[in-house]
């Protein structure tokens, strides 16, 4: 990675985190940081506990895409790759999923303010971005793509996004292309009753080529939250059943796309959980952002 050019280190404001995050919910998270006793602390899941000490990571993590988009805005920059902390489960209000902050969320509101008109997100982590498509429902400006498993079935019932796990993401203005595990059958969905389509590992990607042709509008910026979980040999093995080739066609594609509406690539990571898995399969993620020419 060394080999690559990097920016200068950027340490966002907590002021910036208020663009996609209620006042309120970042000042419990602080005070919780600072050792405070709260009356009300901030509304966070079990397994967010502790994140709070985890701040300063948010905080550069961002920095960085904010500094990547100053300059994607004066266009000297066309792709950066960035590391940062879980965010695509963190709403507004609420951190759940072991994201406290949402990074890529803020990132696209500052972009809008940069004149980034339409931003296109495309989420291909194991887990639903749920967070993020919450935090942008009903928002005629951003449209995102998520590709998840199927099995985020406690997705389903939660707030504005109800049921968002399958093609019901469409209803808040986004596009949902949930992978049904192989322990299922094909009546799955109507067991639960839940409506739209689910897709199975050997038919996700033709139904993100076609996401792809049926965008809302040309996009001004394509951000990618690269989940890496996705793998065959981490949570992926019985649903998407991803390779390092598949992650690098999915990066090639979203190059390809931005060449096509030229315009540029914000990319940062999501989950993994077997590091000799995790690794290999983002330096080929980054490798292929750095260096394809379509």
């Amino acid at each position: 990675m060394t080999s690559y050019p990097s920016l200068p280190p950027r340490r966002a404001d907590w002021v910036d985190f208020q663009r996609a995050h209620t006042k309120d919910y970042l000042y419990r998270i602080q005070q919780l940081a600072g050792g405070l006793k709260l009356d009300s602390p901030p509304r966070i899941s079990a397994e967010c506990m502790g994140l709070e000490f985890c701040l300063p990571g948010y905080e550069y993590g961002l920095g960085g895409m904010l500094e990547a988009i100053d300059w994607m805005k004066q266009g000297k920059l066309a792709r950066s790759g960035h590391f940062c902390l879980g965010g695509h489960h963190a709403y507004a209000d609420w951190g759940h999923g072991y994201c406290l902050l949402n990074p890529m969320a803020v990132a696209v509101r500052y972009a809008q303010e940069q004149g980034f008109e339409r931003i296109l997100i495309v989420d291909w982590d194991h887990h639903h971005g749920d967070g993020t498509q919450a935090i942008f429902a009903h928002d005629p400006s951003v449209y995102c793509i998520s590709i998840h498993s199927l099995d985020d079935l406690y997705m389903s019932l939660m707030g504005i996004l109800r049921q968002a796990t399958t093609t019901a993401g469409e209803n808040v203005g986004h596009c949902n292309i949930p992978v049904l595990s192989g322990k299922y059958g094909d009546h799955f969905l109507e067991e639960m009753n839940l409506p739209g389509k689910f897709y199975r590992a050997q038919t996700c990607l033709a139904a993100f080529e076609e996401a792809l042709e049926n965008l809302p509008w040309s996009p001004d910026l394509i951000c990618i939250l690269s989940g890496y979980d996705a793998h065959k040999d981490d949570l992926g093995y019985d649903t998407a059943k991803w390779t390092n080739d598949d992650f690098r066609f999915l990066t090639e594609r979203m190059i390809t796309l931005s060449h096509l509406h030229h315009c540029p690539i914000l990319s940062t990571n999501g989950g993994g959980y077997r590091l000799e898995i995790t690794v290999p399969a983002a330096l080929t993620h980054l490798h292929t952002l750095a260096t394809f020419s379509p």
